[in-house]
């Protein structure tokens, strides 16, 4: 068997030096986007609540970011340091906290929380979804991390004001991290724009709900002693739900979000 070949040290200097310059440019590209966006807080403001969200633009950042990347680094990693980048500057602009309601993996919820809005944002775990939603319609300058998929409770009927702005996770890799499905709930944003997918509550249900052509369920629980309520999402307006799942139905829009990504390999 052949020896492993011993490595040149004058190279390995300068390969270290050139990930030494690198890191050092991302730093300052990092202060640089700070300057900026004090910039920006001085030009337009944070009053109004809401006003540095803007799920509709992270969504277009995230799909050029994984339209540009290459390379052995996994798109992952990217997307959960980018993810902590954008979130710190949001907080920066407008603080604010994430609240996380899950039924059963109290874990699994933090994870997908942590994932997509990083450690600079403060983060407070309710005990049910019903919690989360309840904290988010109280006021104050907060977004939700809520559960999807077949529920004990429909925490959707508690929605007043708060709209769903986003789906986690956004991207759709195989063996991905915090992969657990999620809406993100927030009051009204500043500035919103119609979403990619219409969501839509549906009360007043005799069965579960299936899909079907033109709609998807994205969370469904039973209420009552024989009613269940859903989540639904695909059809432009109340009606068309109304028509494919039946009349007599309690439809009401409550949100949506951009469509989930799907690198190419």
């Amino acid at each position: 068997m052949n020896a492993p070949s011993k490595a040149d040290p004058s190279r390995l200097l300068e390969l270290r030096a050139q990930i030494d310059a690198i890191d050092e440019s991302v730093h300052r590209l990092l202060m640089q986007r700070a300057a900026v966006i004090d910039e920006l807080i001085k030009v337009k403001g944070t009053a109004k609540k809401g006003a540095a969200f803007r799920p509709g633009r992270e969504a277009d950042m995230m799909r050029r970011l994984a339209e540009r990347h290459q390379g052995h680094l996994p798109l992952t990693a990217v997307e959960h340091l980018w993810r902590e980048i954008i979130s710190t500057f949001t907080a920066l602009q407008a603080p604010f906290d994430v609240v996380v309601g899950a039924e059963q993996d109290q874990v699994a919820a933090m994870e997908v929380a942590r994932f997509y809005f990083g450690f600079s944002v403060p983060m407070i775990l309710c005990e049910t979804p019903q919690d989360a939603v309840a904290a988010i319609e109280a006021g104050g300058d907060r977004l939700a991390v809520l559960p999807i998929g077949t529920l004990a409770h429909p925490w959707w009927q508690g929605l007043e004001t708060a709209q769903v702005v986003a789906r986690l996770p956004f991207f759709t890799v195989e063996d991905r991290q915090a992969a657990t499905p999620a809406l993100v709930v927030a009051p009204p944003l500043a500035d919103p724009v119609p979403p990619e997918i219409a969501l839509y509550a549906v009360d007043g249900l005799a069965q579960p709900p299936e899909a079907r052509d033109g709609i998807t369920v994205v969370a469904e629980a039973r209420y009552g002693t024989d009613r269940f309520s859903a989540i639904v999402a695909g059809a432009d307006r109340p009606e068309d739900i109304g028509l494919r799942l039946g009349s007599g139905l309690d439809i009401r829009p409550i949100g949506g979000y951009a469509a989930p990504f799907r690198p190419t390999p």
